[in-house]
């Protein structure tokens, strides 16, 4: 549905509302409602980029549009058309940089803000990546998501805890293991690489 949504302002994705689709639409639409989904899928641009996810293992050639020997496709970007966790609102939200308290637990703290002028929700999605591991390590990790109802101009401190735990993964003998070195921690209102706000932890 590419060239729908190339014309389209907005598109809303009902799959099955039920019997009361009409007025949950037309609330939407007529803005007496402020939408606050998120998609819980990759949505690609074609089927031939299937499957496509954001927890997808970085490849070995990343994609590079001024080099010709990287792995893309020649007629349409690699990205999904929508990433995972994309919703619209009829307000803004943003999101300050992670500061994160190194210890057992680690916490992970940022402000979320709703810049406009209706109060709306939004969520916000904490992803962890590993560069460097024994094992090829997804580029995407979700570990944490949290949902915010704001008003209008108000801002809100939100905290992530993280144990030990949530940096394990299995290793080439299928054994969970926490390896040392640096760990990216992600902070986004959706699974895209190119808006998250981010800060580096050193694992022991």
């Amino acid at each position: 549905m590419a060239e729908v949504f190339e014309r389209a302002a907005a598109v809303v994705a009902c799959w099955f509302p039920g019997s009361e689709a009409g007025r949950a639409v037309a609330d939407l639409l007529s803005g007496r409602s402020n939408p606050s989904a998120k998609l819980a899928i990759t949505w690609p641009r074609h089927v031939g980029q299937v499957p496509i996810f954001y927890a997808e293992r970085p490849g070995g050639r990343p994609m590079d549009t001024s080099n010709k020997y990287t792995s893309k496709y020649l007629d349409m970007p690699n990205t999904p058309q929508f990433p995972f966790g994309h919703g619209l609102s009829y307000t803004r939200f943003s999101l300050s940089d992670p500061q994160v308290t190194p210890g057992e637990p680690l916490t992970v703290t940022a402000t979320v803000t709703n810049e406009g002028d209706r109060s709306g929700t939004t969520t916000v999605f904490l992803f962890i990546r590993d560069p460097v591991a024994s094992v090829s390590r997804p580029v995407l990790e979700l570990k944490r998501f949290e949902t915010l109802a704001l008003g209008r101009r108000e801002a809100r401190q939100i905290t992530f805890t993280l144990s030990r735990e949530d940096f394990a993964f299995l290793d080439r003998n299928l054994q969970s293991v926490v390896e040392p070195g640096a760990i990216e921690i992600h902070l986004g209102f959706a699974a895209d690489r190119t808006k998250l706000r981010s800060t580096t932890v050193q694992i022991d």
